[in-house]
């Protein structure tokens, strides 16, 4: 939710009558996974929910955000609870594209360093630093 406005406003789900499509036909017909489609659909009065048969191909999961975007989650050969848990995933996003975080190189400073720049080759060992003192 981004301001107090959900993002998710429709969800579709698309299967087709396919071995991988069993978790989907247990949940719109059996009455013990159908009692929990429809308290998801009663918490969640903003989202409307879709179903659609699709010829030849895998059952998914399309959610359909504000601003047209959407995403799609295959749940081919799934249960009808791991459905419901792709449904919520898909009502808890905020619906924008997940950014990829790039690894951080070396910090850039406008200053250079007092010391000067470290060179490998100039590292200090123990053996090379010897003190004399004066009697």
């Amino acid at each position: 939710m981004i301001r107090g406005v959900w993002q998710l406003q429709k969800l579709t789900i698309s299967y087709c009558k396919t071995p991988a499509s069993k978790g989907v036909y247990e949940l719109l017909n059996s009455m013990e996974h159908k009692k929990n489609l429809i308290e998801f659909a009663k918490k969640n009065p903003q989202i409307q929910i879709k179903t659609q048969v699709n010829k030849s191909r895998q059952p998914h999961v399309i959610g359909e955000y504000v601003g047209t975007v959407k995403h799609t989650i295959g749940i081919s050969n799934s249960a009808p609870s791991d459905i419901l848990e792709v449904m919520q995933k898909l009502r808890d996003r905020s619906g924008r594209d997940t950014q990829t975080l790039t690894h951080w190189g070396k910090p850039i400073s406008a200053h250079t360093s007092v010391q000067g720049k470290w060179i490998p080759s100039r590292a200090v060992t123990d053996t090379d630093v010897r003190v004399k003192r004066k009697a």
